[in-house]
């Protein structure tokens, strides 16, 4: 099984998600993550009508602007009401979005959200210092429910976020070859490791990819590894039990 453990099937086009959800039957399982309260509702549409795509309520960090006081409020109504939603995320923080101090603010409250019920959080960081590992400290003794999303950061990191039981999770952007992100990918504990597409906006030649194209991540990430495609799902099957407490 080909577990993609972040992408955003609420934002394909009505043809694309049948494309997606046609082809995948029991070979392929989805956490489909979110970036606002129109797309957390449509991917529990999604996570109601297919067996193999699961729901995380996330906020991004370009979202911000729609917060507001009842925001965490009907989050918390969505959760209680559903059964299949897996994790919070995505939420984080974004060196392009604006408000750094209200994107500090809702990912605390999201992060409380989640700790609140149960659920891990997949974090989205795209900033040039490591103000998330500060923030995440106030809330966590240890990393075991957190899944750094979109995973591109140097062996440094990693080490930190691996010697915390954290996960790193591996994306489409391992296609392109930068050095220091496939010795990241090589170097990463296997008991740490996800892989994911964060389809579509994690483009491949220019292009937006799908999450069928999970299949090419699995692949490329094996052969830097040096292990067959089969020990790798295993490993992705068993730490997405683990965090995610799906496939139980």
């Amino acid at each position: 099984m080909f577990i993609d453990s972040h992408c955003h099937i609420n934002s394909l086009s009505p043809f694309q998600i049948q494309e997606v959800t046609g082809a995948a039957g029991s070979a392929y399982a989805f956490v489909d993550s979110s970036i606002d309260l129109a797309s957390s509702r449509k991917s529990l549409e999604l996570s109601a009508q297919y067996p193999f795509v699961y729901s995380a309520l996330g906020f991004h960090p370009f979202s911000v602007a729609q917060f507001d006081d009842a925001t965490v409020a009907r989050y918390q109504q969505l959760i209680t009401e559903n059964k299949k939603i897996i994790a919070v995320g995505e939420i984080g923080l974004d060196a392009q979005a604006d408000s750094p101090d209200k994107q500090e603010r809702v990912l605390k409250e999201f992060i409380n959200l989640a700790i609140n019920n149960g659920l891990p959080v997949e974090i989205h960081n795209r900033t040039e210092g490591m103000r998330i590992f500060d923030i995440l400290d106030e809330f966590y003794h240890s990393y075991e429910t957190i899944v750094f999303h979109c995973f591109s950061y140097q062996v440094e990191a990693l080490k930190k976020i691996a010697d915390r039981g954290g996960f790193a999770s591996f994306s489409l952007n391992i296609l392109r070859k930068k050095s220091d992100l496939l010795s990241s990918l090589k170097s990463c504990p296997r008991d740490n490791l996800l892989l994911e597409t964060d389809s579509p906006y994690m483009k491949i030649n220019r292009m937006p990819s799908s999450p069928l194209n999970i299949k090419e991540v699995y692949e490329f990430a094996a052969n830097i590894r040096g292990v067959s495609v089969g020990d790798l799902q295993n490993s992705v099957i068993n730490n997405s039990r683990r965090v995610f407490k799906i496939l139980e």
